[in-house]
């Protein structure tokens, strides 16, 4: 095969050409402190880079990049308005069906966890959170004001709000239901009670966010089911020593971490 030598003087006269348009839109390319970003929201590689980080954020098994990709899927739109048939056709039926599940699924989750899953920059699960603890419970709620009051700085801020005015306006009519709606009621109370979780989740992606809504309820969190725990939350329903505990001693029980949230 041949190989072209670049002599020692060549390399010192070689310049490093920098490019000006996105090589998957042609979309021209915005310098921000030596990165090139392309703000071309419908580029096919951006589009793909979010759908997957929303996928992950928001729990959703088996929807991976090569998955997404092959569903044609662009947005987040696309995704809700899945044709069980088309999936069924690509992915095979066992799949297709676990998949659209996991979906269906999904539509319960927080509204912490839907912003934290948009892939608007500086706004993760730390900014959601201190969102959804401080009474900002639907995208209506969010204003410049209500940023300020969660704590917000005016970058993760700025970047928000202008989702808000740009992208959001695209998904607001087709998001499931339960994303447009209150979902975490926030009391200011010194305490509730004290709750203990034993098993899997389905109602959080994590303890630790169900611990962080439980206590800006109000409620206090242990690991163990000490005497001053009232409250068992237990979803997997599968007869921990915790469970049979907790039903001997006449402990609350609760199956639907969303429900009793909700009360």
């Amino acid at each position: 095969e041949k190989q072209t030598i670049i002599k020692k003087d060549d390399k010192a006269n070689m310049k490093i050409v920098i490019p000006t348009t996105c090589p998957c839109c042609t979309s021209k390319l915005e310098r921000v402190n030596d990165q090139l970003f392309c703000r071309n929201i419908e580029c096919s590689a951006q589009t793909v880079g979010k759908l997957t980080h929303f996928a992950k954020n928001m729990g959703i098994k088996g929807l991976g990049e090569k998955t997404i990709e092959k569903l044609g899927l662009s947005s987040i739109i696309d995704l809700y308005y899945l044709d069980s048939a088309e999936a069924e056709e690509v992915l095979g039926s066992k799949i297709a069906v676990k998949l659209l599940d996991e979906i269906e699924k999904s539509k319960q989750a927080t509204f912490a966890t839907v912003i934290a899953s948009m892939s608007i920059p500086l706004v993760g699960n730390t900014i959601a959170n201190k969102l959804a603890t401080s009474n900002v419970n639907s995208f209506s709620e969010i204003t410049r004001e209500s940023c300020k009051e969660a704590g917000l700085g005016d970058k993760a801020t700025n970047n928000l709000l202008e989702w808000l005015e740009y992208e959001y306006q695209e998904l607001k009519d087709f998001l499931p239901f339960e994303f447009k709606q209150k979902q975490v009621v926030v009391h200011n109370t010194i305490s509730n009670g004290t709750i203990c979780i034993t098993g899997k989740l389905s109602s959080f992606k994590t303890k630790a966010e169900a611990k962080s809504v439980l206590e800006s309820m109000g409620y206090i969190v242990v690991d163990t089911l000490t005497k001053a725990v009232s409250i068992l939350i237990d979803e997997s329903g599968k007869g921990s020593s915790k469970r049979t505990a907790a039903e001997e001693r006449g402990i609350q029980i609760v199956t639907d971490l969303s429900q009793f949230i909700k009360l």
